[in-house]
């Protein structure tokens, strides 16, 4: 399995819902919040009422596993070889952490978050989390399994 990585100029990645993209100012205002938030994860208001999610820590090149609804961090690996598998073998005994909750009206975009949500699949790199609206708890683990291996995971868990 060929995953894409994507990566930041140093910040935080975001994750908005699609709808509202164009709420999102970058380093125009919104990429400040964003840099406030010292969890792992956390959830900032938009404008509309629409919710957007902060991964925060270092700047670490980032990919979206769909299939188990994960967002996979890359701390550090010898080599991308075997990631996938490391992951998947990794989620079913990872200690997770209760996250934040975040509402969403659906499809979700994640990008750098100094950009503008109109400059998304422009100037910058994006990725899909193509969830159904709702609400989602954002559980956080790590998966280590070795001394050299190290991924920092958050899943979207759906609310009732």
């Amino acid at each position: 399995m060929s995953l894409t990585w994507l990566e930041t100029e140093g910040g935080p990645f975001i994750v908005v819902p699609r709808s509202a993209l164009a709420q999102w100012s970058g380093t125009e205002g919104d990429y400040d919040r964003a840099c406030e938030v010292m969890d792992f994860v956390g959830v900032l208001a938009l404008p509309d009422g629409a919710e957007a999610l902060v991964l925060w820590d270092e700047p670490l090149s980032t990919t979206y596993f769909p299939e188990h609804r994960v967002l996979v961090r890359w701390c550090y690996a010898e080599s991308e070889e075997g990631v996938a598998d490391i992951i998947r073998a990794g989620l079913p005994t990872a200690e997770w952490e209760g996250g934040p909750v975040l509402s969403t009206t659906g499809e979700l975009v994640m990008f750098d978050a100094a950009y503008l949500g109109t400059e998304v699949g422009t100037l910058t790199d994006s990725t899909v989390l193509e969830l159904g609206a709702g609400r989602y708890r954002v559980d956080s683990a790590s998966i280590e399994p070795d001394d050299l291996t190290s991924f920092r995971v958050h899943r979207f868990v759906e609310l009732a």
